[in-house]
């Protein structure tokens, strides 16, 4: 039986936890947001408006490679809390993933676009694959290493916020993507090959720095039980407080997800009556509101969660998500097309505040897993936070493309649709993310764990750690959750 003893715990010595090392972590989120949002800044511009593979297609071949990406998760997470090295346990698969992730993403946006339409589609679908293979071998080790970071309930929840406000800073060149497509080319299709190349280096270089710049916790890779993987899995998944957190997560990201591309076409095909030019101009812009409105909230959602909480800080937030959205119905208009920043500037700080406040609820439930299990398993829970997410996200971009044909859109028809096309494309982005958001309060509202619950299990590590192993008494059951 193992020792019910944390062996390696966030209580035990590690470096400072200063700006500098909070900012080398971080900086791993500017190609982390690239990573993970290109697909929806690029795909169908590229793929579907520009190469004419067909919507429903190229959400399959959008959709399967991140639910391999999901799969794949769990299998790095649990590697990752396994592997013993001179270098750590997360920086060798954050170097190596942030590598491949940077050469398998430029090599998506160079489509064989002489050939036939159906080739096209089958190339991106085999680079993707490729290309997620090398995301899931960074973006787990480096969540995690995030995780263990601090000890501390509200300093967890500031090593989120230098994440996002990271994202945040790279999210705003994402509307850059498609706009500097149609300017470095002849065309889109040639453009976007220069854009993958240098968005693919900016991904490598940057997502290899938390590797180089940022030291592990000695006890991070002590020698320790190892986690047989189906015992991990299980474990994981039977967390109430964890459970939550997916629940939350899950229905709001795929809420926003499923009809994230609308917003593209209803600017094509409503508010700008065809012209992509000034569509691309607008998504440009839209998209640095949404950024620069996200990295000015970073400071205040810590602030708030601090001050009343991080369930009350979330619920607030994802009420102003379901705000946003309902607004769209006015403010995606031809009269004021910029009138749409509105709708996106109430949007940001709500997923701002599930961007920062799930990942700190995170590292407290490896606390309780650590008071049940004697493991630190950070690895694990990245794993599966990120697999939640990228499973919703991969069936939000499968059904995405069969939602464009069920609301009747043709895309060689282009401003031409037929009648109703348009008003159920803007009730659809309305409707469905204010929706699933609702349902994400009700997850919030039932997740256990206060501060005072987690500062009470930190104690009774504590205490555990002082003790000689043979007066080591199994947890208390009120203390588990």
């Amino acid at each position: 039986m193992a020792d019910p003893r944390p062996s390696s715990s966030l209580l035990e010595p590690a470096p400072p936890l200063t700006r500098k090392r909070k900012a080398a972590w971080a900086s791993g989120a500017f190609a982390d947001v690239f990573m993970a949002n290109a697909f929806s800044y690029l795909a169908f511009p590229i793929y579907n408006v520009a190469l004419k593979v067909d919507p429903a297609f190229l959400g399959w071949a959008m959709g399967v490679p991140r639910i391999w990406d999901a799969l794949a998760d769990v299998f790095v997470g649990n590697l990752s809390d396994n592997t013993r090295t001179r270098w750590g346990r997360r920086r060798p698969f954050i170097f190596f993933g942030a590598l491949l992730s940077g050469l398998f993403f430029a090599l998506m946006w160079m489509p064989p676009a002489s050939a036939g339409v159906s080739l096209v589609g089958w190339y991106f679908l085999g680079m993707s694959i490729l290309y997620y293979t090398a995301y899931a071998i960074f973006t787990v080790p480096w969540g995690a290493l995030g995780l263990e970071l601090s000890g501390d309930y509200h300093g967890r929840t500031n090593v989120q916020a230098w994440k996002n406000f990271f994202q945040a800073f790279g999210g705003i060149f994402l509307g850059a993507m498609w706009w500097l497509s149609l300017r470095l080319g002849a065309n889109e299709v040639e453009g976007v090959r220069w854009v993958g190349l240098i968005f693919g280096v900016l991904i490598g270089l940057c997502g290899m720095l938390p590797a180089l710049l940022v030291r592990e916790s000695p006890a991070s890779s002590a020698h320790r039980e190892r986690i047989p993987f189906f015992r991990a899995v299980a474990s994981t998944f039977r967390n109430r407080a964890f459970l939550c957190v997916i629940g939350f997560t899950v229905c709001t990201i795929f809420g926003v997800f499923v009809v994230n591309a609308f917003a593209l076409y209803i600017n094509i095909v409503y508010v700008f009556g065809g012209d992509k030019e000034a569509v691309s101009g607008l998504n440009f812009a839209m998209n640095a509101v949404f950024q620069v409105v996200g990295l000015g909230i970073t400071p205040a959602v810590a602030t708030v969660a601090r001050r009343i909480g991080k369930r009350p800080a979330l619920i607030t937030g994802l009420v102003l998500v379901i705000v946003g959205f309902c607004a769209s119905w006015w403010t995606y208009t031809p009269h004021a097309p910029y009138l749409q920043g509105l709708t996106l500037a109430l949007i940001s700080p709500g997923l701002a505040c599930l961007w920062i406040i799930g990942p700190s609820m995170i590292a407290d439930i490896c606390d309780v897993d650590e008071l049940e299990t004697g493991l630190r398993r950070e690895g694990m829970f990245s794993a599966a936070f990120a697999w939640s997410i990228k499973l919703s996200i991969a069936v939000t971009m499968i059904l995405s493309g069969y939602m464009l044909n069920i609301a009747g859109y043709d895309a060689a028809r282009e401003a031409g649709q037929l009648p109703g096309v348009v008003d159920r494309l803007r009730l659809l982005y309305m409707a469905v993310p204010s929706a699933m958001a609702a349902l994400g309060i009700l997850f919030v509202w039932l997740y256990p764990l206060t501060e005072r619950r987690v500062r009470e299990v930190q104690a009774v590590i504590a205490t555990r750690k002082a003790q000689p192993l043979e007066n080591t008494d199994p947890a208390p059951p009120s203390a588990l959750a």
